[in-house]
C-alpha cells in the first residue's frame, strides 16, 4: 500500500474519486431502487415498511453523527478529526442523500396510499418539517461534504476547512434530529388512526 505524508496526514493511495465511487455506489443506488420495485408491486406493508426502516436509518445515522460524533471529536486535536473525516466522509456523502431521499418519497407515497389529504394540518407540517429537512441536506450538508471530499482528494492540506466543514455537519445532524423527532410524532398521530 502506498502512502503519502502530506502536513502529517497519511492519505492512502486508495482513497481516490474512482474508489470511493465504487464502494459508495451501492450506498447510492439500493435505497432508490427499493423503492422502486416496492412502487410497481403496489405492495402498501412492503412500502410503509420500507418507510419505517429508511427513516429510522436516517435518523439512527443523525443520532449518531449529532450526538456520538460530536461529543467524541470534540476531545481530538485537528490531525485525529481529520483522519476521522477521511474515514466518514465517502460513506457520508453518498448514503446520506440516498437515504433521505427516499424517505421523504416513501413517506409521501405512504400518505397518498392511506387516502390522507394533503390538505391535513399534519400532513402540511409534515411537509414542511421535510422540506426544512430536505433543504438543510442538500443545501448545507451536501456541499459541505463535498467540499470536505474534495479537499481531502487533493492531500488533505487544509486541516481547518476539513474540521470545520465536518464539525458543523455534525451540528446539523443533531438540528436534523431534532426535526426527524418531530415528524415521528406526527407519524404516530396517524398510526393510531386519530383523524386526518
Amino acid at each position: 500500500m502506498v502512502q503519502s505524508e502530506t502536513h502529517g496526514i497519511t492519505l492512502d493511495s486508495r482513497f481516490n474519486m474512482r474508489n470511493s465511487f465504487i464502494r459508495g455506489f451501492s450506498m447510492l443506488i439500493v435505497p432508490p431502487v427499493l423503492l422502486v420495485i416496492i412502487l410497481l408491486a403496489h405492495n402498501f406493508y412492503s412500502l410503509e415498511y420500507f418507510h419505517v426502516v429508511a427513516g429510522s436509518m436516517w435518523t439512527g445515522m443523525d443520532l449518531i453523527l449529532g450526538i456520538f460524533f460530536s461529543y467524541v471529536m470534540r476531545g481530538l486535536d485537528n490531525f485525529e478529526k481529520t483522519r476521522i473525516s477521511m474515514r466518514l466522509t465517502p460513506t457520508m456523502l453518498y448514503f446520506m442523500p440516498a437515504i433521505s431521499a427516499s424517505t421523504i418519497t416513501a413517506g409521501i407515497y405512504t400518505a397518498m396510499a392511506l387516502h390522507i389529504p394533503f390538505s391535513s394540518p399534519y400532513i402540511i407540517a409534515a411537509l414542511v418539517i421535510s422540506a426544512i429537512l430536505f433543504i438543510e441536506g442538500i443545501g448545507i450538508f451536501l456541499p459541505n461534504e463535498l467540499r470536505v471530499y474534495n479537499e481531502i482528494l487533493h492531500g488533505a492540506k487544509n486541516t481547518e476547512k476539513i474540521v470545520r466543514l465536518t464539525m458543523l455537519n455534525l451540528k446539523l445532524s443533531l438540528i436534523q434530529v431534532i426535526f426527524q423527532i418531530a415528524i415521528i410524532l406526527i407519524m404516530a398521530h396517524f398510526a393510531v388512526g386519530v383523524d386526518f
